[in-house]
């Protein structure tokens, strides 16, 4: 196994673990389960993620982290409603994406892409 081969078996395992660890996002939502990991997920994004004016993004099934919210209001949407099921890596909220295939002209663009998308957020919520 070459080394191109060996780090795309890692990075595929590292992908397993995260969605197994985080497999709670499927769990009832008024089991003890569910509730504990809102708060871990709550306390990893105020850790890790940029907030805007004391807000972050929202992974409600409804908001699709495109909508930032206080931290209070997304607690009460993902207990009530549900968190996003397919968000297994939280980009969003400061997961670190691994992006071994990528060339450094391609990660070049997105690092300057998440730039644009966070000033443009910024420049946003300060004209509305």
């Amino acid at each position: 196994m070459n080394v191109l081969e060996w780090n795309k078996v890692t990075h595929s395992l590292k992908k397993m673990i995260v969605v197994e660890y985080r497999s709670w996002i499927n769990a009832s939502r008024v089991s003890d389960e569910y509730d504990n990991d809102v708060e871990k997920f709550l306390q990893f994004s105020l850790q890790n993620e940029r907030d805007i004016n004391g807000r972050y993004y929202c992974p409600l099934i409804n908001c699709l982290n495109k909508i930032r919210l206080e931290i209070q209001l997304i607690r009460e949407h993902v207990l009530c409603d549900s968190f996003l099921k397919s968000y297994t890596t939280w980009t969003r909220h400061g997961d670190v994406v691994d992006l071994p295939y990528v060339s450094q002209c391609q990660y070049s663009n997105l690092h300057f892409e998440n730039h644009m998308e966070y000033m443009i957020s910024a420049i946003g919520q300060v004209i509305f």
